[in-house]
């Protein structure tokens, strides 16, 4: 990891305020506490010890809101410089970012003095507006990020919007969210009608890391992302209380190598699913757990069906949902054709342990548990409470919920 960097204002890069018509006022930095360390997916003493524990080395420095009115700076052409100057003049003031209708944005190195991220530090709030834009990190560049979001007042907005293949490496930084990184309270981030694709984290958040801030996705496309915790969002208290809510959009196509090919949450955090897929992510590797979701807090999924995930290797664990310690309910959001598979493999629909899994009007159909020794094709609860209401577990394999049923009402 890389020692703490204190944050100053981003530097134009050879373009000044002047040239897009306006002054840009002064903001009052005042410097955060430091952020408590993430903790992992479980840190209940009755929980299994899981391995997934980070921690952030970075301090935030808030800035006060901007008193004066809010800037516009409209990007004049597709050029890097210029993207990362028109950022870097409302990122610690506030402001609005149009971006040039269809652009592709290609970086080829970090902005200074931030080496793992590729565009100014956000500690105010921003918006910027793409018009089927796309913006890339070249093949050839290091690894960074695009956006760090930091609390307390760092808010970004972005809409209609492609990032691709960020890097947050572990080398550089800390590994957390390959296109986007939230530390600390207040911290917040919007996605409306954008996609976040190809994206990569060394550690958690293949797409998004969010420690303690509170993440909106709006219409939006998390699609073949990877890390090793959350290929597509991963989700941390980090002494708080974080937050996601995903609204009529697709986690679909993510990757990871531990936990969670979808989306992680980890003990403390609120996470909400609406109208939203969960389809086709994957883990891969020994102790594999949640092929879609991997969570430990609360989370809640309304008509958000979880289909085709798979979690691979030795002791696979939840093809399609790993809950342990936390609180599941889903609501017609069905759970189908997920697989857990490898030598003692379980729950290739759910698995749950120590927590709570409520399913109503929830089937769980056609998911399977293989490999020798493999158990729970439908359901697997190794502890804690499986109810259902209205949903019915059929047609999974080898059985519906364990040999014999470790899930009341299922057989």
């Amino acid at each position: 990891m890389r020692p703490s960097i204190p944050r100053i204002a981003p530097i134009l890069m050879g373009l000044t305020a002047a040239a897009f018509g306006f002054v840009t006022p002064t903001a009052t930095a005042q410097p955060a506490p430091p952020a408590p360390d993430p903790l992992g997916v479980s840190q209940s003493a009755t929980a299994p010890t899981n391995t997934v524990v980070g921690t952030s080395s970075a301090k935030a420095s808030g800035t006060t809101p901007a008193t004066s009115r809010s800037l516009t700076v409209n990007v004049p052409s597709c050029n890097e410089s210029d993207l990362q100057a028109a950022i870097g003049a409302v990122a610690t003031v506030g402001g609005t970012v149009n971006l040039r209708r269809g652009c592709t944005y290609t970086l080829t190195d970090a902005a200074p003095p931030n080496d793992d991220n590729g565009l100014p530090v956000i500690t105010n709030r921003v918006t910027i507006n793409g018009y089927g834009d796309t913006i890339t990190r070249a093949a050839t560049a290091a690894n960074f990020r695009f956006f760090e979001i930091d609390g307390p007042n760092g808010n970004l907005t972005l809409n209609a919007l492609t990032l691709s293949n960020g890097h947050a490496s572990s080398g550089l930084g800390n590994g957390r969210g390959g296109a986007i990184w939230l530390q600390g309270g207040g911290s917040a981030l919007t996605l409306n009608n954008t996609s976040l694709t190809t994206n990569t984290a060394d550690t958690f958040g293949g797409a998004i890391d969010n420690d303690n801030g509170t993440v909106s996705v709006n219409s939006s496309t998390l699609y073949n992302n990877t890390a090793r915790a959350g290929g597509a969002v991963f989700v941390s208290p980090f002494g708080g209380s974080g937050t996601a809510t995903v609204d009529r959009s697709g986690i679909t196509g993510n990757h990871a190598t531990q936990l969670a090919g979808g989306i992680a949450a980890a003990v403390g955090t609120k996470v909400t699913l609406t109208s939203t897929q969960v389809s086709s992510n994957d883990v891969t590797g020994t102790n594999a757990q949640g092929g879609g979701i991997a969570q430990a807090g609360t989370m809640t999924l309304k008509r958000s069906p979880v289909i085709g995930n798979t979690t691979s290797g030795n002791n696979a664990q939840g093809g399609g949902i790993y809950n342990t310690v936390g609180t599941v309910q889903l609501t017609d959001s069905p759970v189908t054709n997920n697989t857990a598979n490898g030598t003692n493999s379980r729950g290739g629909g759910i698995y749950n342990t120590v927590g709570t899994v409520t399913l109503t009007r929830s089937p769980v159909t056609r998911n399977r548990a293989l490999g020798t020794g493999a158990d729970g094709g439908g359901i697997f609860r190794a502890s804690g409470t499986v109810t259902l209401i209205a949903s019915p577990v059929v047609g999974n394999q080898p059985n519906n919920c364990g040999s014999p049923s470790t899930v009341p009402g299922c057989f």
